[in-house]
């Protein structure tokens, strides 16, 4: 049997789409494999139909779905020997916050968080995350889509959202006075990046009359985002389990999906 790859992305969302699509590409030319690259903000009910709460996921063979930014090594042994079937190890959180600048994140000053999620220069990422930041401005008519930490000119933690009505991922409630949490990062075990970012955030938000904010949590990791414990330490509750997806090599991990009302 032929195998087949299907990478699913939510445009330039995350900046690792690029890197995910080339690894499998180059995964399907050593497997022989036909290959198929889909944006879900064309394709929602292809979002619907994989159960898709990460920025990207690639399928293998129609049945095995992988979440994680993996390797083209990783997923030619996956197409052949199947997936890890074991929970994740819990990634830990840093509660110690350190004071930032917050700055609104904007076209023009979101590439200084791409570091935050891929090493190196990747003027191709700046791009494309730049574009895909304007046209979701342009496509909700909000005057900003979220918040950057800096300590100097650098940086340090970020925090980006959506209306929920405007999220390609198959959501059981779509509002636009729901905010839905697209990212945020970075998860350090030592230093807590994401505090003062988000709670930016929910002042935001309840300024422009926004009525809930929800994310999609990783249960013991920050994938997506997460973990669920340090949305409950800012008054986040869960609403329900609604998946369980593929980490590749570090096993399976239970997708929460949480709100705090504003």
């Amino acid at each position: 049997m032929r195998h087949h790859i299907l990478v699913l992305h939510f445009g330039a969302q995350c900046p690792w789409h690029l890197w995910v699509i080339e690894q499998a590409k180059q995964a399907a030319q050593k497997l022989n494999a036909e290959v198929a690259i889909r944006n879900v903000m064309d394709h929602p009910e292809l979002a619907e139909k994989q159960k898709m709460f990460f920025p990207f996921m690639t399928i293998i063979d129609r049945k095995i779905r992988l979440s994680g930014p993996m390797r083209a090594e990783e997923l030619i042994r996956i197409a052949k020997e199947g997936p890890e079937r074991k929970p994740v190890l819990p990634i830990a959180h840093g509660e110690r916050t350190e004071p930032h600048l917050i700055r609104e994140l904007t076209p023009e000053n979101v590439k200084t968080t791409i570091p935050l999620c891929i090493a190196g220069v990747r003027p191709i990422a700046d791009r494309e995350k730049a574009l895909w930041l304007q046209e979701m401005l342009n496509r909700s008519g909000c005057s900003l889509l979220g918040f950057i930490g800096f300590r100097g000119k650098e940086a340090k933690g970020v925090v980006e959202y959506l209306p929920s009505n405007l999220v390609p991922y198959p959501l059981p409630c779509k509002n636009p006075s729901i905010a839905f949490i697209t990212c945020i990062y970075p998860t350090e075990p030592d230093i807590d990046c994401k505090s003062q970012v988000l709670e930016r955030l929910v002042d935001y938000l309840r300024g422009e009359n926004y009525k809930e904010l929800q994310v999609v949590a990783g249960e013991r990791t920050p994938y997506p985002n997460g973990p669920v414990v340090f949305f409950k330490r800012h008054g986040f509750v869960e609403l329900e389990e609604i998946d369980l997806v593929g980490l590749g090599e570090a096993g399976e991990e239970k997708l929460i999906l949480m709100h705090k009302r504003l």
